[in-house]
């Protein structure tokens, strides 16, 4: 992250604008990228170096040392305790985190002809704990730190408390990502008071923290103070919880899907690709698993002292591995090397893992053109899921796609527009009887304009969150990026609060500072059509997501990823809702299962006419002249 905005510079140089008393001593391990820009790292290269009182001093020439490498970190452990022993101590890790590991190397990352990133090494939970145990001892009767914060995404897990919970007091993470502190803030607290322990320390960096994000982030952001006395305890419930989970899923039809649906459902605040808040999916699943759900809730909040969330989240401070995918992500697997990375670690928990390959071996595959749509009283149209069908569903949404033309033959044979609207909000779904209803309100989002596919993430307290895919810049400058942009359901507004993308090997990249549309920016919307046999490139072709069998013709559909238009980002633009006054849309249900899979129903169509909205389904005997 030293190469990003030189941010490991700028927080060092925020420490040395604290002058520290005799008895406060900061040892930094200086390592793990290309080019140092701070002065004095820059002049006398990677190692270790001291910072008391107001100045700065190599100690250690350590230039050849991978910073993802456990030995790295036992030997700047070991230096740390023979040449500065102290009553009490924290220790800091700074760099990214994501898949069950944090702190990976730039310097020794392995790359490909073009400079980018294939592999790296990087600490794992279990590294972690294995490297503590080999410098304090498996159990040390005192523990070592005070306090063990990481400035890196994603680590306010259960399983990263669980894999140093025998070597800290207190532990600090953040459950999203994480792109700033402000060092000279709490190292002034520190300076002012050395005798704070371990959660008044953490809370001073987490308030701190926070108060020099921006609106974004002090909105979607958390900090979180864990008690790691309290892990036997939080151990005990979360095992209990998952054992049940795990025994239900193999041995009771439907459990796998509403546990599925609970732990991705809209209100359950989702970091990365595979980390969800422990606390929301106990709070969702309190109906299926009451007394585990509230015996591991109950140990949650006495665990976490200090939980500072943005007001855009329900956070209860600590989350874990849930191998979440959203539609736009390619299916995970127990094949998946995402999966293998989480199977291979000892700090997720077996019956765990036992679960999540119940979860992900669900298919939604046998839902394909097999679900029948038909209206109900109100006109509207409606789709209606078996119990044996639900049993398979983690995701339920809709998908609207504009028809440019139709062949003779009805709905069920039919061109599509090259666009595709896409919602989760406008459904109403009734989980104990399957039934799933359209609620078409004849808006489309548009970005200045210009069609763009959303996808509904988190809801609630009076907003909605959402994705929206587009690539930036253009010619070899142009990349895929992902808009978070939220909803406020009062004020009817769309607010773009920046863009980001994800680094390799689940190491997360948020949006930040640093990811902000800029006027003269150049966007294509990301988008999606639909081909047929003889107009895809090839059965491997990278930009079909899925192909659907229409049994009535024979005919193969594939959705396929194209490009909008081109427009130029101004100080003006905004996404907006538009009317839709006319048009004719076929109308599907989108079933996903927790692999990725997903499955259509049977088509419907919505007309609009001068602002009328009519729907059919295929018992209806329409030709193109109706259209």
């Amino acid at each position: 992250m030293e190469g990003i905005g030189h941010l490991a510079t700028k927080d060092i140089a925020d420490m040395q604008k604290v002058k520290l008393p005799p008895n406060v001593k900061v040892l930094i391990y200086a390592g793990g990228t290309n080019r140092w820009h701070h002065p004095t790292i820059a002049a006398n290269g990677d190692g270790i170096y001291l910072y008391s009182s107001n100045r700065l001093e190599k100690q250690v020439d350590m230039y050849a040392d991978n910073m993802g490498d456990p030995n790295t970190l036992a030997s700047f452990l070991k230096y740390g305790e023979d040449n500065f022993p102290a009553d009490h101590k924290i220790l800091l890790f700074w760099n990214h985190g994501g898949l069950s590991g944090v702190c990976y190397d730039d310097k020794f990352a392995q790359r490909d002809d073009k400079g980018n990133v294939v592999s790296h090494d990087y600490l794992s939970y279990d590294a972690l704990k294995s490297t503590f145990a080999a410098v304090y001892g498996n159990s040390p009767e005192e523990k070592p730190f005070e306090l063990v914060g990481f400035k890196a995404c994603v680590t306010g897990s259960y399983e990263l408390a669980n894999s140093l919970a025998d070597f800290s007091r207190y532990m600090m993470g953040a459950e999203p990502s994480v792109y700033d502190w402000n060092f000279s803030d709490w190292f002034a607290d520190l300076a002012k008071d050395p005798s704070m322990n371990g959660a008044q320390l953490g809370k001073a960096i987490c308030d701190s923290a926070l108060k020099s994000y921006d609106s974004y982030a002090k909105a979607t952001h958390t900090f979180s103070i864990i008690d790691l006395s309290k892990m036997p305890e939080l151990r005990e419930a979360y095992e209990a919880y998952f054992d049940e989970a795990a025994r239900r899923a193999n041995d009771e039809t439907g459990f796998s899907g509403a546990f599925a649906r609970a732990a991705t459902a809209g209100n359950v605040d989702r970091y990365s690709n595979w980390y969800g808040d422990l606390g929301l999916i106990a709070k969702n699943t309190k109906s299926i698993m009451p007394e585990a759900s509230k015996k591991l809730l109950d140990a949650i909040d006495k665990a976490v002292v200090y939980n500072k969330r943005g007001e855009y989240l329900k956070s209860k401070g600590i989350s874990t591995y849930y191998p979440y995918i959203s539609s736009e992500k390619p299916a995970m697997s127990v094949e998946s090397s995402e999966f293998k990375t989480i199977d291979a670690q000892s700090s997720s928990y077996a019956a765990q893992k036992n679960l999540y390959r119940n979860l992900l071996g669900l298919n939604v595959s046998q839902l394909n053109v097999a679900v029948p749509v038909e209206r109900d009283s109100n006109g509207h149209l409606v789709a209606r899921l078996t119990p044996e069908q639900l049993e398979n569903v983690s995701m339920i949404r809709c998908l609207l796609l504009p028809v440019e033309k139709t062949d003779n033959g009805g709905i069920g044979s039919f061109r599509l527009g090259e666009s595709i609207l896409n919602s989760a909000d406008d459904l109403k779904i009734d989980l104990k009887t399957g039934t799933i209803t359209e609620n078409f309100r004849a808006v489309e989002q548009v970005f200045d304009g210009h069609k763009i596919a959303m996808f509904a993430t988190v809801s609630g307290r009076g907003h909605n969150f959402y994705e929206v895919p587009i690539i930036l810049g253009s010619g070899v400058e142009k990349k895929p990026c992902t808009l978070k942009v939220r909803y406020d359901i009062s004020a009817k507004k769309y607010t773009i609060f920046g863009f980001g993308s994800e680094v390799e090997n689940g190491m997360v990249r948020d949006i930040n500072a640093f990811n902000q549309l800029r006027p003269g920016d150049l966007i294509t919307p990301v988008l999606f059509t639909t081909v047929s046999d003889d107009e895809i490139n090839g059965a491997d072709d990278p930009t079909i997501l899925n192909r659907y069998t229409d049994p009535k013709t024979g005919k193969n559909v594939y959705l396929k990823v194209t490009a909008g238009t081109t427009f130029v980002f101004t100080r003006d633009s905004a996404i907006t809702d538009r009317k839709i006054t006319r048009g004719n849309y076929v109308y599907v249900f989108s079933f996903m299962s927790p692999n990725g899979n997903a499955a259509m129903s049977r088509p419907g169509l919505i007309q609009v006419k001068h602002g009328e909205i009519t729907r059919f389904t295929e018992e209806d005997d329409l030709d193109e002249d109706d259209l």
